[in-house]
């Protein structure tokens, strides 16, 4: 349920920014980073599912500490946030865009190899190349 719900506060962000076919400005970008807490404040409000607020809010955090909304580092992020930053990142990959079309197989990899460490936890994205690594005919990649 966490995987399914962390992209929530995107219901808070305007179609012509989540829609736009050419990249972001940087105030663009800025809206965008507010869904992280706006989804952590709409799924704070299912009591009987306290932990989905990990997904939505923590799912942007960098390994190395840059990303956002709070800077985690590390193990400081939760496991579960690690967890989908890693297939959450493979999915943007290997999705069609308004801006552009799935990218190949390879370089979602690629992105993967050169993130590991940096932007996610190096056993996650390790756990991830493994998959893709058996996904010789690319089935893990939208339809």
């Amino acid at each position: 349920m966490m995987g399914l719900l962390h992209d929530v506060g995107k219901i808070g962000v305007p179609d012509a920014i989540i829609n736009k076919p050419a990249r972001l400005t940087e105030p663009e970008y800025d809206v965008i980073k507010t869904h992280t807490v706006m989804g952590a404040k709409i799924l704070n409000n299912i009591n009987e599912m306290p932990e989905l607020v990990t997904g939505a809010r923590w799912h942007h955090e960098r390994y190395d500490g840059s990303g956002y909304p709070d800077g985690l580092k590390g193990t400081d992020i939760p496991e579960q946030a690690r967890i989908i930053a890693v297939a959450d990142a493979y999915d943007a990959m290997t999705s069609r865009r308004s801006y552009r079309d799935r990218l190949p197989q390879a370089t979602a990899r690629e992105e993967l190899v050169s993130g590991r460490g940096t932007q996610f936890d190096p056993v996650f994205a390790d756990i991830m190349i493994g998959m893709i690594d058996e996904d010789s005919d690319y089935c893990l990649c939208e339809g």
